[in-house]
């Protein structure tokens, strides 16, 4: 195998790899704005029937005592606390050793191999390192820009 080859198809990987993992990043992204406003959305109409249940007879939004508003305030959320040191040492060596899985099942992929069953335990292993790290994406998302 050539090195131009390969580093077209690590290219190649790489590239899918970072669209899908951006696509799963904008689905939850997407999905955690639209769910703030339908709680915005209800806690303002929540906040109005309320409202709405103490005036006389009078119907309209309008119509609420002054001082009054039918809109959700929402509080500003704390901040996560830093992880520690350990944390990023535990990850870099999880990333190091799936890249060494990563190269190793492209070698075992398309070297020469009799029918051993190699080829498909090297695809059971990028399947298992690409599922790894694209969970570990959503939940950096989730954490990152969900509540």
């Amino acid at each position: 195998m050539s090195p131009v080859l390969f580093l077209l198809l690590a290219g190649a990987l790489g590239l899918l790899t970072g669209a899908v993992v951006f696509l799963f990043r904008q689905l939850v992204t997407t999905k955690d704005a639209r769910i703030e406003e339908l709680e915005t959305e209800r806690d303002y109409y929540r906040t109005a029937s309320l409202l709405e249940r103490t005036m006389p007879s009078e119907l309209e939004p309008h119509a609420l005592p002054p001082g009054y508003t039918a809109l959700a305030v929402t509080q500003p959320a704390a901040k996560a606390p830093e992880p520690s040191k350990f944390v990023y040492y535990s990850l870099f060596i999880q990333a190091a050793i799936s890249i060494i899985v990563v190269i190793g099942s492209f070698v075992i992929i398309l070297a020469p191999i009799e029918e051993s069953g190699a080829n498909e335990v090297a695809y059971q292993l990028l399947s298992f390192v690409l599922g790894v790290w694209l969970g570990r994406g959503v939940d950096y998302s989730i954490n990152k820009f969900g509540k």
